[in-house]
């Protein structure tokens, strides 16, 4: 038997195609891992990082072995594959996910600046929207001929509409053109990740 200061070991009667098995094995319970962690799994509180280095350790260690059969250097190639594709979406979720801590920590704004309209079709982005429109009609003499149940309702059914036809719905603004007033959506071509 034989075995490397690393930690791999390669049995006399174990083949390259049986660890790049167990290999395998591993990456999909470290995929798991880290599903449960973006999940939000107690059970899982910080980023199975270790586990991924070593993962990566003993991949590479395996991938400069020689000397293997067709099939067995295509199963590696595969999975070295796999692993590089695991990995950089995990690193791109990590990422998201502390710019989205670093957002939320408080973006300085300048004072007196309007708050950003949240995203998603809140009802608390709808309330803005309606106050900010009957403000505006107070404003050119004339009063809202709608209330916000209906309001909100209509502006849902235009998010739904712009989103089937592709279109990415930040929020809605309120715009007077003259002695008119209306809400217009702000969108963003693309679909949304």
């Amino acid at each position: 038997m034989a075995s490397d200061a690393g930690g791999l070991c390669i049995l006399a009667g174990v083949s390259n195609g049986d660890l790049v098995g167990q290999l395998d094995r591993q990456l999909e319970e470290l995929a798991r891992k880290w599903e449960r962690f973006f999940a939000r799994d107690r059970q899982v509180p910080t980023p199975p990082e270790r586990e991924r280095t070593e993962l990566e350790r003993r991949l590479r260690e395996l991938s400069r072995y020689e000397g293997r059969a067709s099939a067995e250097q295509f199963r590696m190639e595969q999975l070295l594959h796999r692993f590089a594709t695991y990995n950089q979406m995990w690193q791109r979720m990590m990422r998201d996910r502390e710019e989205a801590r670093a957002g939320a920590a408080g973006a300085a704004r300048p004072p007196n600046a309007p708050a950003p309209a949240p995203v998603g079709g809140v009802s608390d982005e709808y309330q803005g929207v309606f106050s900010r429109y009957v403000d505006a009609l107070g404003k050119s003499g004339k009063e809202a001929s709608v209330g916000f149940d209906s309001f909100r309702q209509t502006l849902e059914q235009q998010r739904r509409q712009l989103e089937d036809r592709g279109s990415v719905v930040e929020g809605f603004e309120v715009v007077e053109d003259g002695t008119q007033v209306r809400v217009r959506a702000r969108v963003r071509r693309g679909r949304q990740e």
